[in-house]
């Protein structure tokens, strides 16, 4: 009998034992997980390091401080930039896919055509960011190769000092009084006056004859937005065609401008970004994009430059009208990518470029 109590007792010391050992490895797999749940959201955000390079045609003062500020988000990252008009940096581009050695991880530029030109030329990835929900989709391509980030709009500035009555219509700048007295960007060097061209010239009451009508009321034609706001703000011209934020950010700081939205409409874009098909650092690249969406960038771009918030529920920038206030001249960018050549080439053969 003690024999057999022996081994009872031996069989339930054993499966006891076995039980503990059980228990143990549970607890250790569990602790396992844990270790590997924080690795691996350490790890997320390790990736989102590196170098990473910005061809853009924004404004300098903001990409700059824009990326500053993702550095600073981002330590580990180094976001860099170069920059110019659209048609130079698009220049650029396709000089550097000629020789594979296109260095832009991102490229963030002023108009959807430009973007359509891009995807053509298999230069961008598609990207579905989780911002998405948070901004207006209709600045999106639809198959989500390039984000719009600030809706802009093509209208007239003028200088207060020198216009008693503030003009209406783009016809206003065929008048006498605009005679010699007006600036444009020029379609050849900058993406909103690429733009502004094939959208006022499919414009009803407008058309090609409208730009016959500038050339021959002696209009100037210089680079970019910039040197309008320049020019007028000088009173060198009393009137432009200008993107809107570029007006009013100038207004903003002193300068004696106001801005119309035409009556007949505005050219309107929203300045993209997508990533390229070139970039060796796509984790770091898609925060960049993401980044640009943010409410801090926004908010950034709204009180800094003057533009008009991309993300729903944001104010607009004072003396900017809403998207849905305002009537947009929108085409199909790639009806307008596929027109863009042999339009801009006839602009250079009626100004003489």
């Amino acid at each position: 009998m003690k024999k057999l109590f022996s081994i009872l007792f031996a069989l339930l010391l054993a499966a006891s034992m076995l039980s503990g050992c059980s228990s143990d490895d549970t607890a250790a797999d569990a602790d396992d997980t844990t270790t590997s749940g924080e690795e691996t959201a350490e790890s997320g955000a390790a990736e989102i390091s590196g170098d990473i390079m910005i061809y853009t045609s924004a404004e300098d003062a903001f990409i700059s401080e824009v990326c500053a500020m993702f550095n600073e988000k981002y330590p580990e990252a180094n976001a860099q930039y170069y920059r110019s008009g659209t048609e130079e940096v698009i220049s650029k581009i396709m000089a550097e896919k000629m020789t594979n050695s296109l260095q832009a991880d991102l490229i963030m530029v002023s108009d959807a055509p430009t973007f359509e030109s891009l995807k053509a030329n298999d230069l961008l990835q598609p990207y579905d960011s989780p911002e998405l929900d948070n901004i207006y989709t209709e600045f999106v391509d639809p198959e989500h190769y390039y984000y719009g980030t600030f809706p802009a709009a093509m209208g007239i500035v003028y200088n207060t000092n020198l216009v008693t009555e503030a003009p209406t219509s783009w016809l206003d700048l065929l008048s006498e009084d605009a005679k010699a007295n007006t600036v444009m960007p020029n379609p050849l060097y900058s993406g909103t006056a690429a733009n502004a061209l094939m959208e006022l010239t499919r414009a009803g009451g407008l058309g090609w004859d409208y730009y016959q009508g500038l050339y021959d009321n002696e209009v100037m034609v210089v680079n970019g937005n910039g040197g309008v706001i320049n020019s007028v703000s000088a009173g060198e011209n009393a009137y432009g065609i200008v993107c809107d934020s570029n007006a009013l950010a100038a207004a903003a700081s002193g300068s004696p401008l106001a801005f119309v939205y035409p009556e007949e409409g505005v050219p309107a874009t929203a300045d993209p970004i997508g990533i390229t098909t070139a970039t060796d650092n796509l984790t770091t690249a898609q925060a960049f994009l993401d980044f640009m969406l943010s409410e801090d960038v926004q908010t950034l771009g709204r009180e800094l430059i003057g533009k008009a918030p991309i993300r729903k529920g944001m104010e607009n920038p004072e003396g900017s009208l809403a998207v849905e206030d305002r009537v947009n001249l929108v085409t199909d960018a790639k009806v307008l990518f596929e027109a863009r050549e042999q339009e801009k080439e006839q602009f250079s053969e009626m100004f003489g470029f």
